[in-house]
């Protein structure tokens, strides 16, 4: 059942409902601050609500985290990514006159892609810019407008860039960005933009006339933000709280969550350590402190492997190991001459 703002109800009866949709949470998406989620868990293909900014945070550093773990990414993208996600939902909380949206991320891997989709059951964005300087004529004209920057319903509340910063980022990219609400659309790709009228398109009410946005990022394309955003720089909080008082990265294996006993973590954390050098290009510590022992492919992976592709020269003037006990050492050791032998 979904609840329109005090107005009405509309109950959904679903026959053979797929194992997927059971999977993503389609009939009862779940709130992140309900949900027990953990450093290790991952928050992609499953529809979340959201009502606030501290929900934004968690779901914003949740998707980057897993990302940053699954995949190594071209420079800016994650910024671009982390921008846009933030972007987008507080446009849901500032202006759709509802108390929550939803979201779902998809990564896939094999063709380096994220696509995400962000809804509101609001007012539409027509009917937000009506009463405003802008004046709109039509859903589409809203739409087109909002994807200018500087506008807003009120500058007061915003700067009315959101759309406009989204737009640029995929556009550099060469991604896909999609914009429904009420009876208007625009596609932007790598064919130009396309915008219509969508006549069938069924609203749920006049108040309520809903916005669907989508996008897709290329993650093995690079993103200049301050070139998309007209010098503004994306802060990553999750890599501010990981910074010491002598601006390199302290990365602490023992809070992971993943452990160190799976290969499949090592590259989970090899992964990550090569995003965050792409994002910040600083010396990065990687802390052993409170880990008592690691498995040998564990090692082979996120070690051994980290030099052999890098090189010795380049991995020493990024990387440095502290804390390591006697077994661990020698444990990387055995693995780093196998590695290097074979």
């Amino acid at each position: 059942m979904v609840r329109l703002t005090g107005e009405c109800s509309i109950h959904f009866k679903y026959k053979n409902l797929s194992s997927y949709l059971k999977y993503i949470d389609f009939i009862s998406p779940k709130q992140i601050s309900d949900a027990n989620i953990g450093k290790s868990t991952n928050t992609l293909n499953k529809i979340w609500k959201f009502s606030n900014s501290n929900e934004i945070h968690q779901l914003v550093t949740s998707y980057i985290t897993s990302i940053r773990r699954s995949i190594v990414c071209k420079e800016g993208v994650l910024g671009g990514c982390i921008w846009s996600m933030n972007e987008t939902m507080d446009n849901v909380i500032q202006h759709a006159g509802i108390e929550s949206g939803f979201i779902m991320a998809q990564l896939d891997k094999k063709n380096n892609h994220l696509n995400v989709c962000i809804f509101d059951y609001g007012l539409g964005i027509y009917k937000t810019l009506k009463d405003s300087d802008h004046k709109p004529k039509s859903a589409v004209d809203a739409i087109t407008m909002a994807l200018k920057e500087g506008v807003t319903r009120d500058k007061k509340i915003g700067q009315g860039n959101g759309l406009w910063g989204l737009y640029n980022i995929v556009s550099q990219n060469n991604g896909i960005l999609s914009v429904i609400s009420g009876k208007g659309g625009l596609l932007v790709s790598n064919s130009g933009r396309i915008s219509k009228t969508c006549n069938e398109m069924v609203i749920l009410n006049k108040s309520n006339q809903c916005t669907t946005i989508s996008f897709h990022v290329n993650l093995d394309k690079e993103i200049s933000i301050k070139e998309a955003l007209k010098g503004y720089e994306v802060v990553d909080m999750s890599i501010e709280d990981m910074k010491s008082d002598f601006g390199e990265i302290l990365y602490k294996i023992a809070e992971v969550g993943s452990g160190t006993g799976t290969r499949e973590s090592g590259l989970m954390i090899k992964n990550e350590l090569i995003n965050i050098y792409q994002s910040e290009k600083k010396r990065i510590i990687i802390d052993f402190e409170g880990v008592a022992i690691v498995s040998s492919s564990f090692s082979d992976e996120l070690i051994s492997k980290l030099i052999d592709e890098m090189g010795f020269y380049q991995y020493q003037s990024i990387f440095r190991l502290v804390n390591m006990n006697s077994n661990i050492q020698a444990i990387f050791e055995s693995s780093l001459k196998k590695r290097l032998s074979g």
